[in-house]
């Protein structure tokens, strides 16, 4: 791959794509085999987000401890940055269609055993701990198929819209999960939420049975490597994310992103309960409120052209800093709603711009390996979300939050000035 400097990816934006509006807009959709992983994900994201919701009230209803919601996300995140690398060797070298397959399978049965638990009494933060355990190297596993498999289902001139389309219906999940979760929470128990994302976890697998398993697109037009083995797969991998400039990159500042803005969400029960004295209805519409944020975010990144998308993502990352400064430092539960929208645009912005440009510059040989790694950035929020647990018990959820949200500001101004690689990213 040549230099960042000489070379752009080949993608082509919404806006230069055939037709009317809203058929540039939804081009990807045209394409049978993307709309069936859509429909698909819709349905995971939405389990997930009512996961995020209903497994951090229990927790802290249980102990009442922003330790405990820290030690959670971390049983979560370990598994998830041990067996993503594995994942990335799986999706580079197995049908993706299977892994992605299996991994819905389970996270249908594991819902199913937490909503018998729940609905019997027996439910205890032991269960939720080895859930988020099992769960964690199961989603790691099957994340860099899950998103690498869209590059091989659609052309180079749909692929920005086709990302920018499956993050639009994950902040989608992002409205109606919590929502829906909130909502039967606050009417009917746990077990109801959990029967449901049973439910959804099982209806996807329906979606995802009638994708093809073979690759129908290319980029680079060179043929996959020769198999190795496992380890030396995985090593390649790695070899080839630390040795290429713009891959590097795009990782590291990537991280330093997501462990400064993403852990407030585990926190975000405690936060509700002891900051703005509200409870898990409330939390579900402040959730809502990021997902509305976050679709209009998404939407915007469809339409974006490839010019100056590294630096585009560096002044969306600040936003997202400030932004949760001042959500730290609100007490208001409806000043709070508003600066919700802008936190959830910010995030949506940077994970669908982070995965156009990654996706873009990635070797077809080493996509699944690189997608991997890039989503071992879930595994790293949990690891954030536990240590922000742990200053939040000390300090207070407030500075610990906005204390983080700081660095990362500080951190960005390092990599506007010292990374030129980064701002040069097209």
């Amino acid at each position: 791959m040549a230099a960042v400097d000489d070379a752009r990816p080949a993608t082509v934006t919404a806006g230069e794509l055939p037709g009317g509006y809203f058929a540039r807009r939804f081009a990807s959709l045209s394409n049978a085999h993307f709309r069936l992983l859509f429909l698909g994900n819709l349905l995971q994201f939405g389990s997930m987000q009512m996961q995020q919701l209903v497994r951090s009230f229990l927790v802290f209803q249980m102990t009442g401890s922003f330790a405990y919601l820290g030690a959670v996300a971390m049983a979560n995140a370990v598994p998830g940055l041990l067996f993503a690398p594995v994942g990335g060797v799986l999706a580079d070298r197995a049908p993706k269609k299977t892994i992605i397959q299996l991994g819905q399978g389970y996270n249908a049965i594991n819902a199913a055993i937490l909503a018998v638990l729940a609905g019997t009494g027996l439910l205890r933060i032991e269960h939720l701990m080895i859930s988020a355990v099992l769960q964690g190297a199961v989603n790691s596993v099957m994340m860099p198929a899950r998103q690498s498999i869209i590059s091989e289902l659609v052309g180079r001139e749909r692929l920005m819209n086709a990302i920018g389309m499956n993050t639009s219906g994950q902040n989608l999940m992002q409205l109606a999960g919590p929502a829906l979760a909130g909502v039967l929470l606050a009417t009917t128990n746990p077990a109801a939420v959990f029967w449901v994302m049973g439910g959804m976890y099982a209806l996807a697998v329906t979606f995802t049975v009638r994708i093809p398993a073979k690759p129908l697109f290319a980029y680079d037009g060179r043929a996959r490597g020769p198999r190795r083995g496992g380890l030396r797969d995985l090593v390649e991998g790695m070899r080839y994310v630390a040795q290429d400039p713009p891959i590097r990159t795009l990782i590291i500042v990537n991280f330093i992103i997501v462990l400064a803005t993403q852990p407030y969400q585990m926190m975000l029960a405690g936060f509700v309960k002891e900051v703005l004295g509200k409870g898990a209805a409330e939390q579900g519409v402040l959730l809502t409120f990021t997902g509305i944020g976050a679709l209009a975010g998404s939407f915007v990144v469809a339409s974006l052209g490839e010019r100056n998308r590294g630096r585009i993502l560096l002044i969306v990352a600040a936003v997202a800093g400030v932004s949760l400064i001042a959500f730290a430092s609100s007490r208001n539960y409806h000043l709070t709603m508003a600066i919700m929208l802008i936190v959830g645009a910010t995030q949506a912005t940077r994970m669908s711009l982070g995965q156009v440009l990654i996706q873009s510059y990635s070797q077809d040989e080493f996509r699944g390996r690189v997608m991997a790694v890039w989503f071992m950035q879930f595994s790293l929020v949990q690891v954030g979300t536990f240590l922000v647990g742990i200053l939040s018990e000390a300090l207070g959820p407030q500075l610990a939050i906005g204390g983080l949200a700081g660095t990362m500001l500080i951190a960005l101004v390092f990599v506007t000035a010292f990374m030129p690689r980064m701002r040069q990213l097209q």
